[in-house]
């Protein structure tokens, strides 16, 4: 057996930019632990979550408390148990534990212990560990014949074994229990910039890195039954050099948007390595207001109906107050069923860039005919490429968001049409499962592909963790910068 436990610490969460360390970007610690908890539950699926301290900055803060229940929202979500212990920048685990919750003196999955240690801190920023926890750690570890793991905010390794500049002041005393009662990892936040796996004589310490500065990194750390050790290092941010873009991201104008800001997706953007972002609002958001949206008016009646409650100005606007040369301003635009866009000429004329969906399809009613769902469906994306976007976005997913299985027969009508019109075609993860033997189609025709992260939460700003692993599966002999459009 093994268990899989990730390592998420120093957050530094803080309501204000920090002008001493700029580096330090704590005012973005909960989107940054939303982002984390979204990828671990959905793609990663740890054993157990390991938060290593140090979740605020300001630990005398007048706020202190409200940041630590901002916090506890998201760690709720965690879909695996959890251990989080205090560091030196929050109020100590008593007051962490009355906001967090009670932490457990040790937990045992799947053959192995996992005990957390809250320990005194020491000048220099280091810290020791005092008797009654000395005597916890041999008790513990006496009475279990798995091995362990000592988890603890400061990083604990054996002297001048590393580079980091804090340990235990009794560092060799605890590594003695160590041995004598086989623990067989001690992992540990505090330290930025981390430490990779260090095996010394038998014994094994890892410091993970901090969440809260480039390149937001975790560690993921599996350990066997016998006590073997591997760990691997993972960023929330995105490789540099692959210069990507994320061609969809929503506004606070989207009725499904849950907190989006221009200014602020920006900022994601550039700290997660991104080369840019398009801004995409839907089309139908800003001509029909919430209720006739919600009754498909746009796509009954389209861009000449007279419901229309035009946003339009005010998209414009909002795009010339918050943006910058690192974004584009673009749009998600929407289709009637006669397959005409749901936007104005000179609007269209007016973006730069121009995602095309299928988001309503009228034929689709409690127990379709699938034969004229089909129909419908190649019928409006051929409408959708013919018209001129750039991209056709999430292009199977009508179908899964109604319960139907995915229509294979479909894939290779729809690549025709992309290659006819020469119309990219969106990999999107947003509530989506793109299919592989669809992408691999359009690569082999020569059909360009694009990233969108499509979205409705700041925490999905930029988040291609899915779709690089996607592509390396589908396509490991490319190179991703020949596959993407810019």
């Amino acid at each position: 057996m093994k268990a899989k436990v990730v390592i998420l610490t120093d957050l530094h969460f803080s309501k204000s930019v920090n002008p001493a360390i700029p580096e330090r970007k704590g005012e973005f610690a909960d989107v940054l632990l939303l982002r984390a908890v979204h990828r671990l539950n959905r793609y990663i699926k740890p054993d157990l979550v390991f938060i290593g301290g140090d979740l605020i900055n300001h630990p005398e803060g007048a706020d202190s408390l409200e940041l630590l229940s901002e916090f506890k929202k998201i760690i709720d979500l965690i879909q695996a148990p959890t251990i989080v212990i205090s560091g030196n920048h929050d109020p100590g685990q008593d007051i962490l534990e009355s906001v967090i919750g009670e932490q457990p003196d040790f937990l045992d999955i799947n053959g192995i212990r996992f005990v957390p240690f809250f320990d005194m801190e020491k000048p220099g920023y280091n810290a020791f560990r005092i008797d009654d926890e000395l005597t916890r750690m041999r008790k513990l570890g006496s009475e279990f014949d798995g091995p362990l793991v000592s988890l603890q905010h400061v990083s604990l390794f054996p002297p001048e074994s590393a580079s980091c500049p804090y340990n235990y002041t009794n560092a060799d005393e605890i590594i003695e229990i160590m041995r004598e009662t086989n623990y067989v990892l001690a992992l540990s936040g505090h330290y930025h910039e981390g430490f990779e796996l260090l095996d010394c004589e038998g014994l094994n310490y890892v410091t993970g890195r901090a969440l809260c500065e480039v390149p937001f990194g975790y560690a993921i750390i599996e350990i066997d039954d016998k006590g073997k050790v591997s760990c691997e290092q993972e960023n929330l941010a995105m490789p540099k050099e692959l210069r990507l873009v994320d061609h969809h991201v929503h506004t606070k104008l989207a009725y499904c948007n849950e907190n989006m800001d221009i200014t602020k997706s920006i900022a994601l953007g550039k700290m997660f390595g991104l080369d840019g972002i398009v801004i995409s609002e839907h089309s139908a958001h800003l001509y029909f207001n919430k209720e006739n949206y919600g009754q498909c008016v746009q796509y009954l009646e389209g861009i000449g109906s007279n419901k229309k409650d035009d946003r339009i100005a005010e998209y414009f606007a909002l795009y010339a107050a918050e943006a910058d040369d690192f974004c584009r301003l673009g749009m998600e635009v929407d289709y009637d069923q006669n397959g005409q866009g749901v936007i104005e000429p000179e609007v269209w004329d007016k973006i730069q860039f121009r995602n095309g969906s299928v988001h309503v399809l009228k034929s689709l009613t409690e127990n379709p005919d699938m034969k004229a769902v089909d129909a419908e469906f190649l019928f409006l994306t051929e409408a959708v490429a013919a018209s001129g976007v750039d991209v056709l976005v999430h292009p199977f997913r009508i179908f899964g968001r109604s319960g139907l299985g995915l229509p294979r027969h479909l894939f290779a009508p729809v690549v025709d049409i992309l290659k006819r019109h020469g119309t990219a075609v969106e990999i999107n993860y947003h509530t989506n499962e793109p299919p592989a033997e669809f992408f691999r189609m359009c690569i082999e025709n020569g059909i360009k592909l694009s990233l969108g992260s499509d979205s409705h939460n700041l925490y999905e700003v930029g988040e291609f963790y899915a779709n690089l692993k996607f592509l390396q599966k589908i396509a490991p002999d490319f190179d991703l910068r020949d596959l993407l459009i810019s």
